[in-house]
């Protein structure tokens, strides 16, 4: 039945959505259609402030727009158990989600070349705008929902467990009584005698679950406590599917702080997967497609700066252009990483004797005035010009644009076991550590803000932090 329930607003939520996405486009095309006809004004001689919209074809590509917006609403969770959502979590998943979706209508414009057919004004001014309509209207939604519910009849939830685990859970129950759950009644499955908990009546033990389920008006139990038996949750659980009674169970026995909890089938054999990765599919394919746009585009539009590096690096000491460095990937899995070389070539062999000058903590070698270092190296990597050829190993799936840096594999060995965690996902050319100090931060802060990364990864993150790099490698902070 709740299932049944959250579809269905769910269902609602979706169509506002769609009446408010498709009138807020074409609220921004008129405005843009009326401004750029009135609005004469030349700043530039001989060229219109506005050039004249296509407003029939802008009008048309709302069957493109629609589906982006949605899906990524969809993905962003704004659709997430409405009862319960706070508001201000939904609007800042609305803004993250709108954001997103303006970015991937951008790559397919530009992979479908109509960059030239869709203005930015009206997708800027679209993407912003839109925030406000959708998430009023799912406040909407949200307020309605709430005043449905409460003229229905109570959900009632019947807790099976032992005193000091059933106590954290009717306390977060309770506080969700607006939506209509309340907790029915204790069922005792722990040793010793039933105690009373508040007002919460104990309707029995655990042997007399089914009786209880008969005699009551039950919709949902969840059993709750880490001492249970093996044989005593197949009993609940039995006992809930024989009469047709939703069963749910907390998993928070396992003291898993980070992992969420997936259900799937393989061929009827149900699995229950606890990851602490990132396993959203969609955003992650989403993710994905954007590193290729973006790298592949990258590589086109640096082409020249390509050229003029390797002709630098050559003309300096005649030795190779490019640099590549075995380093641990996707759970260890090494692969070469490409750089313009800004060493000299024998830089490896000299490195033992620089040990003792290591400026970092940990099993990281950094130095400032690394004697190896040639005069173009200098300015190529206060410039991060030397990272350039990274955006290779992004096209080709070694890397993303967003991630972990890749370490050695000498230095992975060297790890304690926590720190083992970042290469849990697939590393990248920039993160939170190269906005936020770089050389400057010691090596398990280092480590800490990779793992706060994957812990709170999201496309939004993503584009924040490339966002961030970008005055980061113009002003050289923190390089060396």
């Amino acid at each position: 039945m709740e299932r049944t329930r959250n579809v269905a607003f769910r269902m609602i939520a979706t169509i506002f959505d769609v009446a408010l996405i498709v009138t807020t486009w074409l609220a921004v095309t008129a405005g843009r259609h009326f401004i750029g006809v009135r609005w004469n004004l030349d700043l530039i001689p001989g060229e219109p402030v506005l050039r004249p919209l296509a407003a029939q074809h802008h009008i048309g590509l709302i069957v493109l727009v629609l589906p982006v917006w949605l899906f990524c609403l969809h993905r962003a969770r704004t659709y997430d158990d409405l009862r319960r959502i706070r508001l201000d979590v939904l609007l800042l998943r609305i803004a993250r989600a709108s954001g997103v979706a303006g970015l991937v209508l951008i790559g397919i414009t530009f992979a479908g070349q109509l960059g030239d057919q869709l203005s930015r004004t009206v997708l800027i001014g679209f993407t912003v705008l839109v925030v406000g309509p959708v998430f009023l209207g799912r406040v909407a939604v949200i307020r309605w929902l709430r005043a449905r519910l409460a003229a229905v009849a109570e959900h009632n939830i019947l807790i099976v467990g032992s005193g000091d685990d059933i106590g954290p859970l009717i306390e977060i129950l309770r506080r969700h009584r607006q939506w209509g759950t309340r907790v029915y009644g204790i069922v005792h499955a722990g040793d010793g005698e039933p105690v009373r908990i508040g007002d919460t009546p104990v309707l029995g033990t655990i042997d007399e679950l089914p009786r209880v389920l008969e005699r009551h008006h039950v919709d949902e139990v969840m059993l709750t406590g880490g001492g249970l038996s093996v044989d005593t949750l197949r009993f609940a659980a039995d006992s809930c599917e024989e009469v047709g009674v939703r069963f749910s169970m907390d998993a928070n026995f396992l003291g898993l702080s980070i992992s969420k909890a997936q259900l799937s089938d393989l061929d009827g054999f149900h699995v229950l997967t606890f990851s602490a990765t990132p396993e959203d599919a969609e955003a992650l394919a989403v993710k994905r497609m954007m590193d290729v746009l973006l790298a592949g585009a990258a590589l086109l539009a640096l082409a020249p700066v390509f050229l003029a590096t390797a002709l630098a690096i050559k003309l300096e000491d005649g030795g190779p252009v490019f640099f590549g460095q075995e380093r641990s990937g996707l759970f260890g899995r090494p692969f070469t990483m490409w750089k313009f070389r800004s060493m000299v070539p024998d830089a490896e062999k000299l490195k033992e004797q620089l040990t003792a000058g290591n400026e970092m903590d940990g099993p990281v070698f950094k130095m400032k005035q690394d004697p190896r270092i040639t005069r173009v190296g200098r300015f190529i990597r206060k410039t991060s010009i030397d990272e350039l050829p990274q955006f290779w190993n992004v096209v080709s799936g070694e890397m993303s644009l967003v991630g972990p840096r890749p370490p050695l594999p000498r230095e992975v060995e060297q790890y304690k076991r926590w720190q083992r965690r970042r290469l849990s996902m697939r590393p990248g050319i920039t993160c939170i550590w190269q906005v936020s100090g770089r050389n400057n931060i010691d090596f398990d802060t280092w480590m800490k803000l990779d793992l706060q990364y994957i812990d709170n990864w999201s496309l939004f993150l993503d584009v924040r932090l490339l966002a961030r790099t970008v005055p980061v490698v113009l002003l050289g902070t923190g390089a060396s």
